[in-house]
């Protein structure tokens, strides 16, 4: 039997530890290139689990790019953690983390990426979205409303990341860029005070993506971007992402992903991922196995205190396969002892229902404030955080 060791958050980040465990104290390899920029630097590589890029730092602070924070206004939390976490993943099936270092999307502006997204029409030719076909000034309520159903916008949000490779002029250039496109599954809109909205269905999204993309690639390699750097010679990688609507529990997934190499059309292939909320219908009538065994712990820790405890769960499924769980665990507690105790019994129920799976849980009190973390991985013994 494992055993678990309790150690106070604050110790651990002093010690240099990370909350994901670690690969045994490996460190990535780091190309090793003579920098003659000063204001360019990189953050160490941390061994971690989900292997992390370093980024470049300008300056000895990290460089946001222009359109950072855009798409908090246009997609939900949900959405939004993943359409950035994700992106990532997929760049490391092209870019190896072990090789190069990430950037913000620095070639691609804030007003560049508003006015792809808008509608196409005489006074923004370089719109992605459909044509409204309508002139509102000379059509009634309906028609219009009709027109935005008809032509409902698809592509939501634009995400730029850049890959860089240290260079023989002393710098960090780009060798590799990831673009990620959020497109809607609902279009809903409000026209004249008029809700409405538009389902969109999985072949228009994958038409529309891949013509966006397409696009998309021929204009950052004939002077779309903002920088001066050739990257007419730069891998590009576009990813098409399902936008959930706001009030669906489960967040987004990508689904589709192009690699276009200097000269070459893009290389598309399927990914098959999806997020499930636990417990949730979805969760009873897709994944019943796996919801069951929730189900199982949710009670069990739920019965551990008197007071109310909620036990909520996000999974990620790749080709069907429960790859990743994120558990977030509220309770009501008079001492810290009983975090103590909750967060040693939600260690080994863990590791009771989910042994093969990588779990995250996160114990937080009524307020919010964060009191204890478990990881768990496979094959690991679990790390176990109780703040102090």
């Amino acid at each position: 039997m494992k055993r678990w060791g309790i150690i106070g958050l604050s110790t651990m980040l002093l010690a240099g530890c990370t909350i994901f465990g670690g690969n045994d104290g490996a460190e990535q390899d780091v190309p090793e290139v003579e920098i003659t920029d000063d204001s360019l630097s990189v953050i160490p590589p941390v061994a971690s689990e989900e292997n992390h890029y370093s980024s470049v730092l300008k300056d000895g602070a990290y460089l946001h790019g222009e359109t950072r924070g855009y798409g908090v206004n246009t997609m939900n939390r949900s959405n939004l953690d993943w359409f950035e976490l994700g992106l990532e993943e997929i760049a490391k099936d092209t870019f190896d983390p072990g090789s190069y270092y990430f950037q913000e999307g620095q070639h691609l502006t804030r007003g560049t990426v508003v006015n792809w997204i808008n509608r196409y029409s005489d006074t923004n030719p370089d719109g992605l979205n459909p044509e409204l076909g309508v002139d509102d000034e000379e059509v009634d309520l309906q028609e219009s409303i009709d027109a935005r159903k008809q032509n409902p916008l698809i592509l939501r949000n634009i995400l730029e990341h850049n890959y860089m490779q240290p260079s023989e002029n002393g710098t960090y250039e780009t060798e590799g860029i990831v673009i990620g496109l959020a497109l809607y599954s609902v279009y809903s809109f409000t026209y004249e005070g008029t809700p409405d909205s538009q389902e969109i269905s999985a072949s228009q999204q994958e038409q529309a993506g891949k013509e966006a993309a397409e696009q998309i690639v021929e204009r950052l390699r004939n002077g779309a971007s903002a920088l001066e750097e050739d990257i007419q010679d730069v891998p590009i990688v576009v990813a098409l992402f399902d936008d959930k609507p706001s009030n669906n529990l489960n967040a987004g997934n990508f689904f589709m992903k192009g690699v276009f190499e200097p000269g070459q059309e893009g290389e598309w292939t399927d990914i098959n991922e999806t997020h499930i909320h636990f417990p949730s219908t979805d969760a009873n009538n897709d994944y019943q196995y796996d919801a069951d065994r929730f189900s199982k712990f949710q009670s069990d820790i739920q019965g551990f205190f008197e007071n109310h405890v909620g036990v909520v769960g996000k999974a990620r499924y790749e080709e069907n396969r429960l790859a990743k769980l994120v558990v977030n665990i509220n309770i009501q507690y008079k001492g810290k002892a009983e975090v103590v105790a909750l967060t040693q019994f939600a260690a080994s129920k863990a590791e009771e229902y989910f042994e093969e799976v990588p779990i995250d849980i996160e114990i937080s009190s009524m307020s919010g404030v964060i009191e204890g973390i478990v990881s768990y991985y496979p094959d690991r013994d679990p790390f176990i955080y109780v703040t102090n």
